[in-house]
């Protein structure tokens, strides 16, 4: 929710900031964030001055001052521009957001769960942020909260349906995030993205969505593994909820959230391999043989399960030892996918895995709203 800050307030914090020279002392006794704190306090004197005068908050991107004439009859003008935030500054604004992330509270484990079960969780394609229409793409309306809505009943489908296994895998296939920052573009073609909101109200929503969905899977299995990938859309942008979700369940020993910075994730469950990528570096036959090659228990396994995504469609065959499947999206096309002709089905599906058998139940919410 946005903070009103009133002159008088801007008055307050410098007062208190010079008493204490601590931002978050300023941020505590003022009921506001830090980070409007910093905002307010770390700007140009000359343009505070004169957003005091025109009895305004909003911080301006720039501020003309005009003189009278000098002695030679010449009026002059000034432009004064917010000095721009230093890498350290930012720095100290990223570690200070994720230090007030309060870890999650205790989560009860079930009481029963099947030892040599595992299930994986691959969202695919989520694409949060993006903003469809369906008068103009033919398919579902899409939106931030339309958006958590199927994530809730598409979770909840799949929970019913799969038996209480002692691990869960929850993999964040890539295009988690539909835009990697306020610029809305793709990140290597510079195709323009239909948004819904600037990037911290999706940022915020996303990682709040996706810790609901870890607690869900929590209270139904013993341990969970959580595994973020990047994605074309998200390059950047995957990694703030990889580190929010770490700092989120630090405190709880039955969620795990794998940190490594590899684009390929790899995951061992009795002579079960499995292998999740976003799918946009290599074509199917390329990744087997590298797969086969980089894995550490590639001779202990015999199932050996590859999935990706990024296509927005259903692919599925047998690479020599390696099955790879290409999953379908989580969300609808956008108007530019609908341009192109690509009016693919959506899904959410779940696979539970044997120790010794390999994939023995496949679980699928085709996310249809209800009418």
């Amino acid at each position: 929710m946005a903070q009103i800050v009133t002159t008088s307030m801007v008055g307050q914090m410098q007062a208190i900031y010079r008493e204490t020279n601590n931002y978050s002392e300023v941020a505590r006794r003022l009921g506001v964030s830090e980070r409007t704190v910093r905002r307010y306090l770390k700007r140009d004197p000359a343009i505070a001055k004169t957003m005091t005068v025109a009895g305004t908050t909003l911080v301006p991107s720039a501020v003309w001052l005009k003189t009278g004439p000098d002695e030679d009859g010449v009026a002059r003008s000034i432009l004064l521009r917010p000095e721009p935030e230093k890498d350290e500054d930012f720095l100290e604004r990223v570690r200070a957001a994720f230090e007030a992330i309060q870890p999650a509270e205790p989560i009860a484990p079930p009481q029963v769960v099947h030892e040599d079960l595992c299930t994986l969780y691959p969202l695919m394609d989520l694409h949060l942020g993006m903003h469809a229409w369906s008068p103009l793409t033919g398919s579902d309306d899409y939106d931030l909260k339309l958006a958590c809505d199927d994530l809730r009943y598409g979770i909840s489908k799949l929970l019913a349906l799969n038996p209480p296994s002692k691990q869960a895998v929850l993999v964040l296939g890539g295009d988690t995030l539909h835009a990697d920052d306020d610029l809305a573009q793709t990140p290597q073609h510079k195709h323009v993205l239909d948004v819904d909101g600037r990037q911290d109200k999706v940022l915020d929503v996303a990682i709040g969505i996706i810790a609901e969905l870890v607690e869900r899977l929590a209270e139904k299995h013993e341990r969970v593994l959580v595994r973020t990938l990047r994605g074309n859309h998200d390059i950047n942008s995957h990694r703030v909820l990889k580190h929010a979700l770490n700092q989120r369940y630090r405190d709880e020993p039955r969620i795990e959230v794998d940190m490594s910075p590899f684009d390929l994730f790899m995951h061992q469950w009795g002579k079960a391999a499995i292998f999740a990528h976003h799918g946009d570096k290599y074509k199917p036959e390329q990744a087997a043989l590298y797969i086969s090659d980089v894995c550490p228990f590639w001779s202990e396994t015999r199932h050996r399960y590859y999935f990706t995504g990024h296509i927005h469609k259903d692919q599925a065959r047998d690479i020599g030892p390696l099955r790879w499947e290409s999953l379908r999206a989580f969300c609808p096309p956008d108007a530019y996918a609908a341009s192109m002709g690509y009016a693919s089905r959506r899904a959410l599906q779940a696979f539970t895995i044997h120790k010794q058998d390999g994939i023995v139940l496949r679980a699928i919410d085709p996310i249809q709203r209800q009418s």
